[in-house]
């Protein structure tokens, strides 16, 4: 797979999340397990730390502070990023719970 074809896959996957926010399909009630499962589905299990800084907003400086402050969790010895802990720091997030002021803007 060459390096457009990956990127057009991966633009492709943020568009899909972006359309699941928007439509609020992405924070239902029952939306950690819903949340989950999309994100899976969309990403596979583990992601690099950019995809990470992707689907959440944020820098990669940032993924590197949620990882050491513990609100998402690493895998692969730390060179990926869980999908299902963005997918919960996300429904934590979206439900108004612990969130840590970051300076940067997102973007």
């Amino acid at each position: 797979m060459t390096v457009e074809e990956r990127m057009d896959k991966l633009e492709q996957r943020v568009l899909t999340l972006e359309m699941l926010a928007q439509n609020g399909e992405l924070f239902r009630d029952d939306s950690l397990m819903r949340t989950e499962k999309e994100l899976v589905d969309i990403h596979g299990k583990y992601v690099d730390k950019s995809t990470a800084a992707r689907i959440l907003g944020v820098t990669r400086a940032t993924v590197y502070a949620m990882l050491k402050d513990g609100r998402i969790k690493g895998a692969c010895s730390g060179r990926r990023v869980d999908v299902r802990s963005i997918a919960r720091h996300l429904c934590t997030e979206s439900k108004g719970g612990r969130h840590h002021e970051d300076s940067e803007s997102r973007y």
